[in-house]
């Protein structure tokens, strides 16, 4: 989940060359922070199939922790990224289920600033995670029992994810920004595997509505577009003069006709 989050935020200074190049927005800026979810999952197909064996259902809200961030047009279009995850355990008499979820992804968002401290986002997550279902069927009291009675299973299923979200940011002071966010997360999950054997298994599709509390550290009053133009044409020259250094060099160190005779 991590390294999807850092390659997504790795694209914001590429789309925001983009941005800028085509003149969209005047004013960009970005920021990140810490971002809790709450994530209210369809598990009835998960839950009926543990109740069948034994085990006692797991809670279909997901209190998840995280961050995210994103940068690029404060009035107009964003790129970013978030990952967030979170676990769930529930018990009955000598049975225990734990259910963990993570998920992360890259987002691109259109934002349209109503005014001058508030804002309206519309975006898209498309990203991937995973799960991890932890079964204890009693623990053990010797280490002979610990042996020779297994008595914990541990199953991973990977999914890709969509999530498609509104939200409302709010700027309290003038490098903060509050962020609230309602979606819809929609998954495609694989086959569970334990070990090297992978099976079917519930659930197949994992989705439910999902509400964020995002609060961004950065960004401040943005930089103008102008004054972000001018870095990038600075950036450009300076990459250009160190090509030119590079290749003057590799052709000083080629050998000449005199040498190789």
């Amino acid at each position: 989940m991590r390294t999807i989050l850092i390659v997504a935020l790795s694209l914001c200074a590429v789309t925001t060359c983009a941005v800028a190049a085509n003149g969209s927005g005047d004013t960009f800026g970005g920021g990140g922070g810490p971002m809790p979810t709450l994530v209210f999952l369809q598990l009835e197909d998960l839950n009926g199939a543990l109740t069948r064996a034994g085990y006692p259902q797991v809670d279909q809200v997901l209190f998840a922790t995280g961050g995210g961030g994103y940068w690029g047009a404060l009035d107009g279009i964003r790129i970013g990224g978030f990952g967030v995850g979170g676990d769930n355990v529930s018990e009955l008499e000598s049975r225990s289920a734990s259910f963990d979820m993570e998920y992360g992804g890259m987002m691109v968002e259109k934002a349209v600033q109503a005014e001058e401290n508030f804002t309206v986002v519309l975006g898209t997550m498309l990203g991937a995670g995973n799960l991890n279902l932890r079964l204890i069927d009693g623990l053990p009291l010797t280490f002979d029992e610990a042996v020779s009675h297994p008595f914990i299973s541990s199953i991973t299923k990977e999914f890709y994810a969509v999530q498609l979200y509104a939200a409302f940011e709010f700027k309290p002071s003038s490098r903060m920004w509050a962020r609230f966010q309602l979606g819809f997360l929609w998954t495609l999950a694989g086959d569970w595997s334990f070990e090297e054997t992978e099976f079917a298994g519930p659930p197949h599709r994992l989705g439910g509505l999902t509400a964020s509390l995002m609060i961004r550290f950065g960004g401040g009053e943005g930089i103008p577009r102008e004054d972000l133009e001018t870095a990038l044409e600075e950036l450009s020259r300076e990459l250009e003069a160190l090509n030119e250094a590079d290749l003057d060099s590799d052709q000083a160190m080629e050998p000449t006709e005199a040498e190789t005779e």
